[in-house]
């Protein structure tokens, strides 16, 4: 009779730990990765985190730092402008790949494509459904 009790508290024990690691690491991860919707901040915080691994890994000045941390500024501009570039060709692609997928579906099926697509396009990101990994660090 008290064997099930023990099992019974260590089962216990276990869900409320896995249940409780699950909704803290998903919390972390939305949190902690997700981007700010302004880009110039994103960008500064980048461009400080970069510059800080350089900074630390070489073990430079403040004053040797100066003209990296602007070198490294400008080629995240740059990257930024790339990206402004080729979105729309990006979403381009998509949207022809999805009118195409929609001429071998019913009407029914379009519809409910449709909605599908909508759904995923307004999700959150969460613990299933990641953010893009961040710049690998230097």
């Amino acid at each position: 009779m008290l064997n099930w009790k023990i099992w019974m508290a260590f089962a216990a024990v276990f869900l409320a730990g896995a249940i409780v690691g699950t909704t803290c690491t998903g919390l972390f991860i939305k949190h902690h990765f997700t981007p700010p919707k302004d880009k110039n901040a994103f960008r500064e915080r980048m461009t400080q985190q970069l510059t800080d691994g350089i900074q630390h890994g070489l073990d430079l000045s403040d004053q040797e730092m100066e003209p990296i941390r602007t070198e490294v500024a400008a080629a995240l501009k740059l990257l930024q402008d790339m990206h402004a570039e080729i979105r729309p060709k990006a979403e381009a692609i998509i949207a022809e790949g999805i009118r195409r997928v929609k001429i071998h579906l019913s009407p029914e099926q379009q519809v409910a494509f449709d909605h599908m697509i909508e759904k995923t396009r307004k999700r959150e990101f969460n613990i299933f459904r990641l953010p893009p990994p961040p710049p690998p660090f230097p």
